[in-house]
């Protein structure tokens, strides 16, 4: 229960931060950080959507560890081409925050899968 709370609450910390940082800084260039983009926004709302619902369905969930997954491999990539360049403030928050949600998502995710199979 503890995980899943705490992953809900990233999730929509991180929502929370791409919208403001797509509101600030508009929309991204280049196709790669669209997609990271979208996914920052869409991944965190529908796990926690998944997350909240006790009858999530198996098709929800794999959609969600799949989604978390892209996005930990994008954020991570877009971290690493920019590490020297983490100046702005806030940055090193969000960086932290977008490798740690799809984390905890992820966790929160297989845990509510084990759950769900007990009788």
């Amino acid at each position: 229960m503890i995980m899943k709370t705490l992953a809900i609450l990233c999730n929509m910390a991180l929502f929370a931060f791409t919208a403001l940082v797509l509101a600030v800084d508009g929309p991204p260039a280049g196709a790669p950080f669209v997609v990271l983009m979208l996914l920052a926004l869409l991944v965190p709302l529908c796990s926690s959507i998944v997350l909240m619902r006790s009858s999530g369905g198996a098709i929800a969930r794999m959609a969600m560890v799949i989604g978390s997954l892209a996005l930990l491999v994008l954020a991570a990539w877009a971290i690493a081409g920019r590490f020297p360049r983490l100046q702005e403030k806030g940055t090193v928050a969000y960086a932290l925050l977008l490798v740690l949600t799809p984390l905890l998502g992820l966790v929160a995710l297989l845990k509510a899968k084990r759950g769900a199979a007990r009788p």
